[in-house]
């Protein structure tokens, strides 16, 4: 817990009052003899100690239902159930520890009591296998507290009721409040000086805060003599937050076993501490981290600190009374809830407020993911003399993107369903040389030049005909045969301003490429958008007239396949808004003619199951096999709109279409046909998987009629696709 002057510390004041502290350090230890080497524990003992702990991570812990020290501590509203509930969700994480703070309010009013209660708190926590520190004092917020009824937290404000201890208003008379506080303090360490569910003892938190300054010392010194007379087997410390009083900063290294520190700067700044501190040789533990508003993360500072061997304990776990996901200085009284918290990781209900955070704790503690991720490393290869990647989009809400710059294709595809379970949704394969052999070539690619088919692979274009690779009997389907699908790709992955995760791909296409004409540049960014979106954003600029039609080639099964199984997609309810769609021919090549679907098996302007019509005695069903077709979007054209709802009953799994172009190619996995098995071992069979794919017209430069896919110098061709995924 910081105050607002902390987090406009600059690195060069930090390394500058390193620098002179450490000088302090060494002098000032021997001028004040603020040292006792009789009792502080050697560095050597100090780090075989820490040897033969575990790595320690977790957070600050009150539990949700209380405002302060007093209120989870004293009889009235001291609450096991919740306790243990919300541990239990630590234990999930992967957390082994959590440090929780006592008062001395409590144990004037109930010493007995509140032992009891600590040990019934130690109970619950090892049950969920957390150790714990429990933190003594603390200068942070409000000077004066008493047992009883605690007021209400007010709204949009930063730990409102949160309260020093001890009171400021008994610091006045030491004479008469520091043998009460010895007693306190050799009560509570005595009777758990050899609990080995406790890690070490805080004696003080934040000394000098709220604008005590040196006035903490004498407060300081005491807790470690009474401290070091009780003898605890547990390691004593007090953690470092401020370099602007040396005397204090001196006193807590000099005199802590294991050096405790408190950071809410960004990686670089943090680094820095690190750097300072380890000159003590001593065992580290961050026991304050994580305000997303400072970029403190658990993305890139948790890392930090496991790579370096210290222990991670972030400020806030279950979003509750505290109200800590407002940030200390900027109260918001009229929000329920900030855009981006500051502290804290759940909500009461167990939604965390960012998935991705939740992968990368349980990942950094060694906890199974809720999601079966493809390793990165089985796409590290060179194609073509370029390098493969594969790269992972999360949203906050917790969908999952697995993307490779081979083909641009997507390769797994996580959403919930109504229950809250994930699943892939997308076919693919689990290695870049499963791609290489698969005999489908287009799962999750990216298409181009032209998606789709074109007739006899001929078109005409200002009185020029040019003649493209034909790859589909006597037509050319999705560009061609080397295609957009089997190029790699050159890849960037950014935040946006949202802090959503983006990739981008870019790919110069060649004059003459697969018989086109102009040099092309193509610009493709993924977004997983923290509404459960996947947004494919296409942008393409060329330096002679050409074609063009970009589209994505993904497979989906709202049944999911990371069960290894491959269901019917015939079960899934369809809705398109299109009147009309293009006939084609028994080739799959559109007539040129625009018909209505009305009457039609093609008419899914209502919700309709797919299997329902899908086998009728129809001329377009027959030539497709079922379902192979472009519908006429109902829209304008270049207006993001959308276009299409697939749903699951079985499970509630939702995905809405959205685009800005005017058609969209719905396939009904007519041509699976069981000689390729997935990722997870199953098996692809007829119709176990269906596409959506926005896009212009198949054939569209042999037919005028058809919107034009002409791309001309000077003209930027761009294209919007969201595939948005929720429940009912």
């Amino acid at each position: 817990m910081k105050n607002k002057l902390q987090n406009r510390k600059k690195s060069m004041m930090i390394v500058f009052l390193s620098s002179m502290m450490l000088l302090t350090n060494n002098t000032f230890a021997k001028k004040n003899d603020i040292k006792n080497t009789n009792t502080v524990w050697t560095t050597e003992k100090a780090n075989d100690w820490y040897a033969n702990q575990p790595w320690y991570s977790g957070c600050n812990f009150q539990p949700s239902t209380a405002i302060n020290q007093i209120e989870m501590w004293q009889a009235e509203t001291f609450d096991p159930a919740t306790i243990d509930r919300e541990l239990g969700w630590a234990e999930e994480l992967g957390f082994n520890i959590m440090r929780v703070y006592l008062s001395s309010e409590v144990w004037k009013a109930d010493s007995e009591g509140l032992k009891k209660k600590m040990d019934q708190y130690l109970s619950i926590s090892d049950k969920h296998g957390i150790k714990t520190i429990f933190c003594i004092f603390d200068d942070c917020w409000n000077p004066e507290s008493k047992v009883g009824k605690q007021p209400a937290p007010k709204p949009g404000v930063h730990n409102s009721e949160w309260i020093q201890d001890p009171s400021v208003s008994l610091r006045m008379n030491t004479t008469k409040l520091f043998p009460i506080l010895e007693k306190y303090v050799k009560d509570i360490i005595g009777t758990f000086k050899n609990d080995k569910r406790i890690v070490f003892w805080d004696l003080y938190n934040e000394p000098g805060n709220s604008g005590h300054g040196i006035s903490s010392l004498p407060l300081l010194k005491d807790v470690f003599k009474w401290a070091r007379e009780v003898n605890p087997s547990q390691p004593v410390s007090s953690g470092i937050w401020y370099f602007g009083c040396k005397e204090l900063n001196a006193f807590q290294i000099a005199n802590s076993d294991v050096i405790t520190y408190h950071n809410y700067l960004d990686e670089r700044e943090h680094q820095t501490w690190i750097n300072f501190l380890k000159m003590q040789n001593r065992p580290m533990i961050c026991t304050e981290y994580m305000a997303r508003r400072n970029n403190s993360r658990f993305e890139n500072i948790m890392p930090l600190l496991k790579n370096n061997k210290i222990g991670a304990i972030n400020w806030g776990f279950v979003s509750g009374k505290t109200n800590t996901i407002f940030a200390w200085d900027e109260p918001k009284p009229n929000e329920k809830e900030p855009v981006l918290w500051f502290h804290d990781i759940f909500r009461q209900d167990h939604t965390p407020f960012d998935y991705r955070e939740i992968d990368l704790i349980k990942k950094l503690n060694g906890k199974p993911s809720r999601i079966k991720e493809i390793p990165t490393e089985s796409f590290n290869a060179k194609i073509d003399g370029k390098e493969v990647m594969l790269y992972t989009l999360r949203s906050k809400n917790g969908a999952v993107a697995q993307i490779t710059n081979f083909g641009g294709r997507l390769v797994s595809l996580w959403v919930p369903d109504r229950y809250g379970t994930f699943d892939d949704i997308v076919t693919g394969q689990k290695t870049i040389q499963d791609y290489q052999d698969c005999a489908e070539i287009y799962f999750g690619a990216l298409i181009g030049r032209y998606g789709n088919r074109i007739a006899k692979g001929q078109f005409t274009l200002n009185g020029k005909k040019y003649q493209l690779a034909l790859n589909d009997g006597k037509n050319t389907l999705h560009g061609g045969i080397r295609g957009f699908h089997n190029v790699v790709w050159d890849a960037r992955f950014f935040r946006n301003e949202k802090w959503e995760d983006n990739l981008e791909l870019k790919y110069f296409s060649p004059d003459g490429e697969e018989g086109y004409p102009g040099n092309l540049n193509v610009t493709v960014v993924y977004t997983m958008t923290d509404d459960n979106e996947l947004r494919i954003e296409y942008k393409a600029v060329t330096d002679k007239p050409t074609v063009i039609n970009l589209t994505h080639h993904s497979l989906f099964n709202l049944h999911g396949f990371s069960n290894g199984k491959a269901q019917s997609i015939n079960s899934h309810v369809l809705q398109i808004d299109a009147s009309n769609y293009t006939p084609t021919d028994n080739e799959l090549i559109p007539t040129g003619k625009i018909e209505s679907v009305k009457g039609t098996p093609m008419d899914f302007t209502q919700p309709t199951v797919i299997g329902k019509r899908v086998n009728e005695n129809f001329p377009a069903l027959e030539n497709g096999k079922g379902y192979d077709h472009n519908l006429v979007l109902d829209k304008k054209e270049m207006e993001l709109t959308e276009a299409a709802t697939v749903y699951e009953p079985s499970n509630g799994r939702i995905m809405k279409v959205f685009t800005t172009e005017p058609g969209l190619q719905f396939y009904g996995g007519n041509f699976l046909n069981g000689s390729v098995t997935g990722k997870y071992g199953e098996v692809y069979t007829y119709r176990t998987a269906f596409a959506l794919e926005t896009q212009h017209y198949p054939d569209g430069p042999n037919h005028p009629n058809f919107p034009t896919a002409v791309l001309k110098p000077g003209e930027v061709y761009t294209q919007t696709c969201i595939y948005k995924f929720f429940t009912k």
